[in-house]
C-alpha cells in the first residue's frame, strides 16, 4: 500500500504546485490553505516513501496500514477539492461570456475554505500518528522521467515468431491435426496439459497461427475459457469469431446459429485455460458434442488446461494429450538472454559476472518460460553487477520462504521492483479487464491520464509518458504485445497473462481499488464490510444480476464492456468522484436493431453531464447522433473520444467551453465540419478527424483556427470534397512548432484543383511522423520533399495514385521507418535504398509492381536492417 499512497500524494502535490506556480484564479482566494496543503503533502511524501522498510522496532504493520488507508482517503478528498476549485474557476470564466447563465453559488468560497482547512488538519493528524511508527527521511525527485528506460521512445521489439524448445512439440501436434486417417472420427480432440506459466497458450498460439493449419481449416475460433465462466458468454465469443452478430440472442439461439454457420465446413476451435469446475467442464464437453461434423472434412478442438483430468474427460483418445515439458538449460538461457540482454549493443551477456549471477536464477525458475521472461525483463533494466546480485538475493529469499511457485514469485518481485509507485498503479488498472481480453493501448493510456496516474512533465505530454509507461511494462514482461509498430515498438494492443492477472487482482483487491470474488470476478461491494471499489467494469461474462450499476461516491473509473444495465445512467449523479467513463462500442443508445435503456443522445448526455468531475469520456463506436449542449457542463473534461461514431452528424458549438481538453478524437465520423471556436481550446494536444472546409461556403471551423492551438503534438486532418485553402492559411501548419505527427487523408477529395492547392502548404518545422493517405494525384505536393521535411523520421504512404515516391533524386537522410500500402507504381529495392539511406525498418503490402524487395510486397511483409521478419 505504501508505494501506492506515495503515488497519490505525488499526483496531488503536482496539482497544487502547478496551481500555485501558474497563479490559477482560485489560488488567490485560498493561497494560505494551498500553501499549507503543499507543506503537509511534502511531509507526507517524506514519510510514506518506502514506509514498509522504515518501520520502527516493535511497530505493528497492520496498524500502519490502517493509518495509511486513512491518509489515502484524505488525499482523495484533497484531489476532489482541487478539481472543484478548477471547475469553479472555469464556471466563472464562462459566466463572463454567457451572462444568461444562472448565478454561481455565493457561499462556495466559504465552504471551500473550510473544506481545505479540514483536509490540512486531517493530514496533520495522520502525520502525527505515522511519525510514531515510521522513520521520516528526505525525499529526492522520483519523477517518472528519471526512471523510464531511455533505450527507445517506446521500447524495443522482440520477434513474436521466435520460439524456444517448441519446435518438436509443434511438429508432433501438427501431425495429430493434419495427418489423420479417413477412418478416424471427423472431430479431432487434442489436449495440452501443464502447470501455469509453462507455455501452453504459447504452443497453442503457434499452432493456431501456423500457415499450413490456416489453409487446412475454413473457420478458426479462439476462446479463453478461464475459471467459473458464463455459458452464454462462451457461445457469444465463438459466434463473434465467425463475424456473426449476437447482441440480442439467448443461448439457444446463439448455439443454433453457431451450428448453422459451422455446418458443412472444417473448423478449428481452441478452448484456452479450461479449469476443473465439474459442471462447467461437463457443459463444455456437451457443447463440443453438439457441434457439427462434415463428411470428408475433419475439424479439430484443442483444449489447454492445468488439470489432466479435464483433458482426459474431454479428449477422446489419451494418446492425443500432450503433457508440456519445462525448458532445458540451453533453451532457458537463450530465452533469458533475449529478454535480459536484448537491449545491449550486441544482444549478448556483457560479462562473466552477469552469467554467474544469472545461472542460479535460472535454476530457481526451473524451466518455466513465464518466470524466465519476467526476471529477464526485470534485470534488463539493471545496469550494475551489484544490483543484479541484489535482485538475485531477493528472488532467492522469496523462493525459500516456503513458497513453491517460481512464476508467482518472479511476478511478485518484478512488481515490487517497478521503479515508480505510479507505474505500479498503472499496472493494477489492468485488473478490471476480463481474462485474455485484448486491451487497446490508447484507451488504457487515456484512462491513466484521465485519472491523473500519468501527468505531463515539461515538454513531454502525459500521453507520450503513458506510452513510455506501457513500454516499460512490456519490456519487463508484465504485459504481452498483441499488436505493435515494429519501427519503434509502439504498442497498439496488449493483454496480460492469466498468472500476471492473478497477482495484480490480489494486490488491487488489497489496495481497495477493486473488489473480487473467489473466482476473480469483479464485485461492486465487499460482502463483509460493504466497502466499495474505486474502479469497476461491467463485462459480458458477468451474470445479469451483477450488471446493475450501484451508487458509489468513491468510484473513479467505470468501463462498460457489454450491453448496458436497466438502470444505466439514472444514478450517475451518485458517482460524484468519477473521472473516467468508457462506453466505447457498447449499445448505450438505442438503434433500429438493439433496445437500450437510453433511447437517444440527448438522454445519454443529460445523464453524463451530472458527472461534474469527469476528465475522460470515451464514446467510440456508439450509436450517438449528436453531442448535445449538455456537454458544456463537463468543465473538467480533458479527453473526449468519439472515434468511429458512424451516426454522429452534429456537435453542439458549446464544445468550445471545454477549455481543459487536451485530446479531441473525431476520427471516422460523418461530420461535415466543426463549429467556429475550436481555436479557443488552447490546451489541445491531439486533434483527430479535423475536416478542412471552404471558408467561403461554411460558417464552420477553418484551418485558420488551428493557428491558436500552439500545444498541438498530433494532428489528423481530412480533406473534404469542397476543401479550399486560402492564401492566409498556407502557413498555418508551420506555426505549430510542437507538432510531431501529421496525417493528411484525401479520401473525400478527388479534384485535382483542390489537391493542387496543397502544393504551397508550409509544413511544421519539427515534424517527426507523416502519414499521407488516399492522395489521388500522380505526383505528391511540393512540400513532400526532404528539404521541407528535414526532421522527418517515419513516413507512411497509403492508397495513393502517385507514379513515384519522389519527383527528383533527392534523399531522405533522416527517415528510419517506412510504411507503403496499396501503391501501383513500379519501384526497385536498390533504388529505394538509395533514396532512404538511413532506412532501418519497412512495412509493405499490396504494392504488386515493386521488384527485388527482400520481403513480400503483396501480403504484409516487414523488413528490418537487422533481420527479415515474415508476417504472413
Amino acid at each position: 500500500m505504501t508505494m501506492l499512497v506515495e503515488a497519490l500524494v505525488q499526483a496531488v502535490t503536482a496539482q497544487v504546485v502547478s496551481a500555485i506556480a501558474h497563479e490559477a484564479q482560485f489560488v488567490f482566494k485560498y493561497k494560505n490553505e494551498l500553501e499549507e496543503m503543499k507543506k503537509w503533502l511534502g511531509k507526507m511524501r517524506s514519510i510514506v516513501v518506502d514506509a514498509d522498510k522504515k518501520l520502527k522496532p516493535k511497530c505493528d504493520q497492520e496498524t500502519v496500514k490502517t493509518y495509511l488507508g486513512e491518509l489515502r482517503e484524505v488525499i482523495y478528498e484533497a484531489d476532489n477539492a482541487l478539481t472543484d476549485c478548477l471547475i469553479r474557476a472555469e464556471e466563472q470564466k464562462k459566466k463572463r461570456f454567457f451572462s444568461c447563465l444562472l448565478p454561481l453559488d455565493p457561499v462556495f468560497p466559504h465552504k471551500m475554505g473550510r473544506r481545505l482547512t479540514k483536509i490540512n488538519s486531517d493530514m496533520k493528524d495522520v502525520h502525527g500518528v505515522l511519525v510514531k511508527y515510521l522513520i521520516e527521511s528526505a525525499t529526492g525527485d522520483s519523477s517518472m522521467s528519471q526512471h523510464i528506460s531511455s533505450r527507445r521512445a517506446y521500447g524495443y521489439s522482440l520477434n513474436p515468431h521466435k520460439t524456444y524448445g517448441l519446435d518438436g512439440d509443434i511438429k508432433k501436434l501438427k501431425g495429430w491435426i493434419l495427418n489423420r486417417d479417413e477412418k478416424e472420427p471427423a472431430m479431432n480432440y487434442i489436449g495440452i496439459v501443464g502447470m501455469g506459466g509453462l507455455g501452453k497458450t504459447t504452443l497453442a498460439q503457434q499452432l493456431f497461427n501456423d500457415s499450413q493449419i490456416l489453409v487446412h481449416f475454413e473457420k478458426t475460433m479462439w476462446v479463453c475459457v478461464s475459471g467459473n465462466f458464463c455459458e452464454q458468454w462462451i457461445l457469444k465469443k465463438l459466434l463473434n469469431k465467425v463475424d456473426e452478430e449476437t447482441s440480442s440472442f439467448d443461448s439457444d439461439e446463439i448455439l443454433r446459429r453457431l451450428i448453422n454457420v459451422l455446418s458443412g465446413k472444417s473448423y478449428l476451435i481452441v478452448l484456452d485455460d479450461v479449469w476443473p469446475y465439474k459442471n462447467k467442464s461437463d457443459w463444455l464437453k456437451d457443447l463440443c458434442s453438439k457441434l457439427p461434423t462434415s463428411g470428408g472434412k475433419s475439424s479439430c478442438i484443442i483444449i489447454t488446461t492445468r488439470n489432466k483430468d479435464v483433458a482426459q474427460s474431454m479428449v477422446l483418445r489419451n494418446t492425443q494429450i500432450h503433457y508440456h515439458k519445462r525448458l532445458g538449460k540451453e533453451d532457458s538461457w537463450d530465452l533469458f538472454s533475449e529478454h535480459a540482454f536484448g537491449g545491449t549493443i550486441n544482444g549478448e551477456c556483457p560479462g562473466d559476472h552477469y552469467k554467474d549471477v544469472s545461472v542460479p536464477i535460472l535454476d530457481k525458475c526451473d524451466g518455466l518460460p513465464l518466470a524466465i521472461k519476467t526476471l529477464g525483463g526485470l534485470l534488463s533494466k539493471v545496469n550494475s553487477p551489484l544490483e543484479w546480485t541484489d535482485i538475485s538475493n531477493k528472488f532467492h529469499a522469496l523462493t525459500t520462504e516456503g513458497k513453491a511457485d517460481a512464476v508467482i514469485d518472479s511476478l511478485q518481485l518484478s512488481y515490487d521492483e517497478l521503479p515508480q509507485a505510479s507505474l505500479k498503479q498503472c499496472l493494477l488498472c489492468l485488473s478490471i479487464y476480463p481474462e485474455d481480453f485484448e486491451i487497446d493501448a490508447e484507451q488504457l493510456i487515456h484512462w491513466w491520464v484521465g485519472e491523473g496516474l500519468v501527468q505531463q512533465q515539461g515538454s513531454k505530454t502525459a500521453i507520450e509518458l503513458g506510452y513510455e509507461c506501457l513500454a516499460e511494462l512490456v519490456n519487463r514482461c508484465l504485459l504481452e504485445v498483441v499488436d505493435q509498430r515494429w519501427y519503434d515498438g509502439k504498442v497498439y494492443k496488449c493483454k496480460i497473462h492469466d498468472m500476471v492477472r492473478e497477482v495484480i487482482i490480489k494486490i488491487a483487491g488489497e489496495e481497495a481499488f477493486c473488489i473480487f470474488n473467489e473466482q476473480g470476478k469483479l464485485m461492486q461491494k465487499h460482502e463483509q464490510d460493504e466497502q466499495k471499489p474505486r474502479w469497476f467494469s461491467i463485462s459480458e461474462d458477468m451474470d445479469d444480476d451483477k450488471k446493475e450499476l450501484e451508487d458509489n461516491p468513491k468510484l473513479r473509473t467505470f468501463f462498460l464492456m457489454s450491453s448496458p444495465p436497466n438502470n444505466f445512467g439514472k444514478n450517475f449523479g451518485f458517482l460524484e468522484s468519477l473521472r473516467v467513463l468508457d462506453l466505447s462500442y457498447s449499445k448505450v443508445v438505442e438503434d433500429s436493431s438493439t433496445p437500450s435503456p437510453v433511447t437517444c443522445s440527448e438522454d445519454l448526455f443529460s445523464y453524463i453531464s451530472s458527472l461534474k468531475r469527469l476528465a475522460c469520456l470515451n464514446l467510440s463506436g456508439t450509436e450517438i447522433r449528436e453531442v448535445t449542449s449538455s456537454i458544456q457542463k463537463l468543465l473538467n473534461l480533458q479527453l473526449l473520444v468519439l472515434n468511429g461514431c458512424k451516426n454522429l452528424v452534429k456537435i453542439h458549438p458549446s464544445i468550445k467551453c471545454l477549455k481543459r481538453l487536451i485530446v479531441l478524437d473525431l476520427g471516422d465520423c460523418p461530420l461535415d465540419c466543426l463549429h467556429k471556436g475550436l481555436g479557443s481550446l488552447r490546451l489541445l494536444q491531439e486533434l483527430t478527424g479535423f475536416k478542412v472546409v471552404n471558408p467561403a461556403k461554411t460558417q464552420g471551423c477553418t484551418l485558420r483556427e488551428l493557428k491558436e492551438l500552439k500545444e498541438l503534438r498530433v494532428l489528423r486532418i481530412v480533406l473534404s470534397a469542397d476543401t479550399e485553402i486560402s492564401q492566409d492559411e498556407i502557413g498555418i501548419l508551420s506555426s505549430l512548432r510542437f507538432l510531431k505527427v501529421l496525417t493528411i487523408d484525401a479520401e473525400e477529395c478527388k479534384e485535382n484543383k483542390t489537391l493542387s492547392e496543397l502544393d504551397n502548404l508550409q509544413m511544421p518545422p519539427n515534424l517527426r511522423e507523416l502519414y499521407v493517405r488516399n492522395y489521388h494525384s500522380k505526383t505528391m505536393p511540393n512540400w513532400f520533399h526532404p528539404a521541407k521535411l528535414s526532421r522527418l523520421q517515419y513516413l507512411c504512404v497509403e492508397n495513393c495514385d502517385i507514379v513515384r515516391l519522389t519527383s527528383d533524386q533527392s534523399t531522405w537522410k533522416n527517415v528510419e521507418g517506412l510504411c507503403l500500402k496499396f501503391l501501383g507504381f513500379e519501384e526497385d529495392w536498390e533504388n529505394l535504398r538509395k533514396t532512404l539511406p538511413a532506412l532501418s525498418y519497412m512495412e509493405i503490402s499490396s504494392c504488386f509492381k515493386f521488384k527485388n524487395f527482400p520481403c513480400s510486397v503483396d501480403q504484409r511483409g516487414v523488413w528490418t536492417k537487422a533481420k527479415l521478419i515474415s508476417m504472413e
